[in-house]
């Protein structure tokens, strides 16, 4: 399995957070920020072929994200134990079915022979228009219930809206009667459920009635006239009575949801899926990525990749394969050349083709499925166990070498460093060559001129180098394989301001085998990278010269073109002149 130390070394779990704002249900949300990749070939198969469907449905046939539906709770459970379901329970059951519904059926209308994972997803997906409806028809919102949610309620309510106006009508007379009299006012009010007029505390004895408040300040008494005691009671009876029909009908609209509650949860847990499924096709089309082709052997092969971290405008896109003639890839260079960075992307890579995301990168690159990426990158403590810089990268790597296998991606950076550079740089090659007898795959990155040499005599491992200008020094981000690189530490601090004395004494302080085997690399660096200009220069003469061909060719086929049509013309008016001539001859 593993580990979420790689994960966070290779920046997965910042890719996950991308692609999670494009989830449209929290619980897809949770679910992608949780993605582990698969070590299955099959499995990592099929989830990008759910991607790629994904991709045609939303940018070739134009279907919709999922609809949004409330994160459900325990509803589901709790009807099936007879519970009744509130107004807002219900509502959200019904989004449920709604959501279901329209994610089914949008994906089962499109025709196109090409979309086969994603139906037989959308065929598992159970749906009910007929309870979906009845809920919003009769719930308006989470507060109220519709008056034709049944008949008996329809009644129900129309009683009590005649006893409320025959209330109203019969307090109204008692106000215009007694309001100078007797009361504080003219309003009516409610007290308990029951109207009530607002009469003054000095005039209780002249209003017959039960007393059901008091003001604050103790000035006014609420009394319920005396006159309208029936019909409040009445209407207390029909309240009562609605409230147990609204009761009746959510029980049974509770009762229908229960009976397909199990269909409704397995069918909610698709539904994330296909969101998920849907947010990997919209991140991969955000950062115009592309389907990789997937290997089981180790096999890499990333065309013009461009990590997806870094700023569009700014990557420069980098091609690396290993795998096929050879398991492992030595890195070296500068500093700030990039190392770091494409060991970093051939790790992402291969977690995000393993999770069904597609990668920035060309058409045809190939990614393969590994049963474990083992990584260590950059300057980690550990404070807790008191370990240097240095224990600590040889702990994590002792744990490499223990674990890798011929299914594994191995990633290191800088192996071997910080220690003694004879003794580190021994260590760093009896690690790599214990790694590739396992018959592991990888990318290592180093300083250390004998492995660069070893790679040379290997043929499990081959140099590469981040490319640079030779006479500048400036790093240019490029990776070229087959050839050793220098990490032209002194060149590089000259360029950046270092004294003229002190670069001497630098090279000078260099042994003759390290001074003589960098200067035939950037011997060569320089002859490569000239050979390369000469070679865009002769390209473009080249494309010059088919083009002027080209234009001489397109205008002597105009000139031929223009002599025959001349010649024609010559020909009819010659003719003309002719016949003209031959008429008068004859007349």
């Amino acid at each position: 399995m593993i580990s979420k130390k790689t994960y966070l070394a290779l920046d997965f779990d910042k890719i996950l957070n991308l692609v999670q704002k494009y989830a449209v249900l929290d619980d897809t949300k949770n679910l992608i920020l949780n993605t582990t990749p698969s070590t299955d070939y099959d499995e990592c198969k099929n989830l990008l072929n759910y991607t790629q469907e994904a991709y045609k449905l939303f940018y070739t046939h134009g279907i919709s994200q999922i609809e949004y539906c409330d994160k459900l709770g325990d509803e589901l459970e709790r009807a099936k134990r007879s519970a009744t379901l509130t107004f807002s329970e219900l509502l959200k059951v019904a989004r449920l079915l709604r959501s279901l519904r329209i994610a089914s059926t949008s994906i089962e209308e499109i025709n196109d022979d090409e979309i086969v994972y994603l139906k037989n997803l959308a065929l598992e997906i159970y749906y009910n228009f007929a309870i979906e409806r009845e809920i919003f028809t009769k719930i308006i919102n989470e507060d109220t219930i519709s008056d034709n949610a049944s008949e008996k309620l329809f009644i129900i309510r129309q009683n009590i809206k005649r006893i409320n106006e025959r209330i109203r009508d019969r307090l109204t007379e008692l106000i215009k009667k007694d309001a100078t009299k007797y009361l504080q006012g003219e309003t009516i009010s409610i007290r308990n459920g029951r109207y009530v007029l607002p009469v003054k505390t000095e005039n209780r004895s002249f209003v017959k009635g039960f007393i059901h408040d008091r003001s604050q300040s103790g000035s006014t008494l609420f009394i319920e006239p005396a006159e309208i005691l029936e019909l409040n009671n009445d209407l207390r009876n029909e309240i009562l009575e609605e409230q147990a029909e609204i009761e009746r009908i959510l029980a049974d609209l509770s009762n229908k949801v229960a009976q397909i509650s199990d269909k409704l949860a397995k069918s909610k847990d698709i539904l994330v899926e296909i969101d998920v499924i849907y947010s990997k096709a919209q991140y991969a089309f955000n950062i115009k990525a592309t389907k990789p082709i997937l290997t089981s052997n180790g096999e890499i092969d990333v065309k013009y990749g461009r990590h997806p971290l870094i700023d569009k405008n700014s990557v420069v896109p980098i091609s690396v394969n290993l795998g096929d003639k050879y398991n492992y890839v030595l890195i070296t260079g500068p500093n700030t050349g990039g190392k770091t960075v494409t060991l970093k992307l051939i790790g992402l890579f291969t977690l995000m083709s393993m999770s069904g995301l597609f990668i920035p990168a060309f058409d045809d690159s190939k990614i393969s499925v590994f049963d474990n990426v083992f990584v260590d990158i950059g300057d980690e403590q550990s404070i807790e166990q008191s370990l240097s810089t240095f224990s600590s990268h040889l702990k994590n790597i002792i744990n490499i070498t223990q674990n890798a296998t011929e299914k594994s991606l191995v990633l290191i950076d800088e192996i071997g460093a910080g220690t003694d550079p004879e003794e580190g740089s021994a260590l760093a090659k009896a690690i790599l060559q214990e790694l590739i007898e396992k018959g592991s795959f990888g990318v290592v990155t180093t300083h250390y001129s004998s492995l660069k040499e070893y790679a040379l005599t290997s043929n499990k491992i081959v140099n590469a180098s981040m490319d640079f200008d030779a006479d500048t020094f400036k790093p240019l981000y490029k990776i070229r394989i087959g050839y050793p690189g220098s990490s032209n530490a002194i060149e590089i601090a000259k360029r950046l301001g270092l004294s003229q004395k002190l670069y001497d004494n630098a090279k000078l302080n260099l042994t003759d085998t390290k001074r003589n085997f960098d200067n035939i690399i950037l011997e060569a660096e320089k002859v490569r990278y000239q050979a390369e200009k000469d070679k865009e220069y002769v390209e473009k003469l080249k494309i010059e010269s088919q083009k002027l061909y080209d234009e001489l060719v397109k205008e002597r086929q105009k000139f031929e073109n223009d002599k025959k049509v001349y010649v024609e013309k010559a020909k009819i008016k010659a003719q003309k002149l002719f016949n003209d001539k031959l008429e008068k001859a004859e007349e």
